[in-house]
């Protein structure tokens, strides 16, 4: 028996995760936010070089990068010029 802890939490197709990996090689910020959107609460595994690119541990999902793409800024780092 299979049990689904969060019903928010599922899959996302193919197709989309290879237009968030393709924006994100583009370096198409605006795709990759609006991709990003679709992709909160993913579960399937990011590939492991794109996880060290984006800062993320190896392991972490395609909702993770989601979330860490659309989070605002630290408010903690030094302001330009400081």
């Amino acid at each position: 028996m299979y049990i689904v802890r969060n019903a928010s939490r599922q899959q996302a197709p193919p197709a989309l995760r290879d237009r968030f990996l393709f924006a994100l090689d583009q370096r198409d910020d605006a795709a990759v936010r609006e991709i990003a959107g679709d992709l909160r609460g993913c579960v399937n595994l990011l590939p492991t070089l794109t996880c060290i690119q984006l800062g993320l541990t190896p392991g972490s999902t395609y909702g993770d990068a989601a979330e860490a793409v659309t989070k605002p800024p630290s408010s903690v780092l030094p302001a330009e010029g400081a």
